[in-house]
């Protein structure tokens, strides 16, 4: 317990949730020989833990072998109760296996798992669960904070940031890589046939369509993701500190959420239903592109390949080299 007080008594502050996690691990590593940390999150309006519904916050698939299925499905999908405890242990063998909750940001819950040869004490866990909860609300605030600071780069229309902050963040993201090395997807989206929309039921019924599509597309991404209107119909995704397969993964539920969606809008006093469905690229940085201009360009190619192969598609560079190679047996 006396390292853990020391620990968290010189703790530094910290501005971003990834940052105070890692921190967190440097100690666990320095003090108790822990395996990486596994850190999720999952939306708070999921009752129950299950690894199928979280985003993986730190910590790649490689980390994830190193635990057994069975632990996990101790550890957290047999546990509904899990967001209610502070901590858990189980012993297997000769190794502690730990679940701490990390508390709350925004819609978010956060978790971590972790192994060790050396037992930690239960007042240790509460102790670090309890702190490190409270520095994720004072995160939360100097979030709020930094949006104050940029009303600049807010679209009128969606709430979502505009093209300008785009293309700023992608530099910073980019610099950020030659440093810490820490990869990125971006999803370009387009609503297939918007214009039919615009054409048939006006242009403030289609800016109304376009504020409901972004909110939803909004509601699928971590706190950490960011969401631009690119312009038009348009739209733009950072998903920070993942790959293109994950890109895949969040442009297919994006994809599947619209699509499912019944719109609801007033036309000449009468109530509409209108179904839409998007086209989308994804684009890995620096796996496909060596700049901040060309992993978007990349990312606009590839919501076109979906486009021309039928729209309601999720494409990204392995979808076209797959595509390509097909046409070429059939050529054969």
């Amino acid at each position: 317990m006396k390292e853990v007080i020391n620990f968290l008594s010189n703790f530094p502050f910290f501005e971003s949730e990834k940052n105070l996690f890692l921190h967190m691990e440097e100690f666990l590593v320095s003090e108790y020989q822990i395996r990486p940390l596994l850190v999720f999150s999952i939306q708070d309006k999921f009752p129950v833990i299950h690894l199928d519904k979280c985003r993986t916050v730190l910590g790649k698939a490689d980390r994830l072998q190193l635990y057994s299925a069975k632990l996990l499905d101790e550890l957290i999908i047999q546990r509904g109760e899990l967001k209610t405890l502070p901590c858990l242990t189980v012993k297997v063998e000769n190794c502690f296996y730990y679940y701490l909750n990390l508390g709350l940001k925004r819609n978010q819950f956060y978790f971590t798992i972790f192994s060790s040869p050396i037992e930690i004490s239960t007042e240790s866990l509460k102790c670090l669960s309890s702190f490190m909860s409270s520095h994720l609300k004072i995160v939360e605030k100097f979030d709020e904070l930094y949006k104050g600071q940029e009303l600049i780069h807010i679209d009128d229309v969606t709430g979502l940031y505009n093209q300008r902050k785009l293309y700023k963040d992608l530099a910073s993201l980019v610099e950020k890589y030659q440093n810490i090395k820490d990869s990125f997807c971006v999803l370009f989206i387009d609503i297939d046939h918007f214009k039919r929309v615009n054409d048939n039921y006006g242009h403030l019924i289609g800016t109304k369509l376009l504020e409901n599509v972004a909110k939803d597309i909004k509601g699928l991404l971590r706190d950490s993701d960011i969401s631009y209107r690119y312009g038009g119909d348009e739209f733009v995704i950072i998903l920070v500190d993942s790959d293109g397969q994950s890109g895949k993964i969040v442009g297919e539920r994006i994809l599947a959420k619209i699509c499912s969606q019944d719109y609801s809008v007033d036309f000449r006093d009468e109530s509409k239903i209108i179904k839409l469905s998007v086209s989308i690229g994804v684009a890995e940085f620096p796996t496909d592109a060596k700049n901040a201009q060309e992993v978007l360009a990349i990312a606009d190619r590839m919501m076109y390949e979906a486009k021309e192969s039928g729209r309601g598609l999720v494409f990204n560079t392995q979808d076209v080299f797959k595509s390509s190679l097909k046409k070429i047996v059939k050529q054969k």
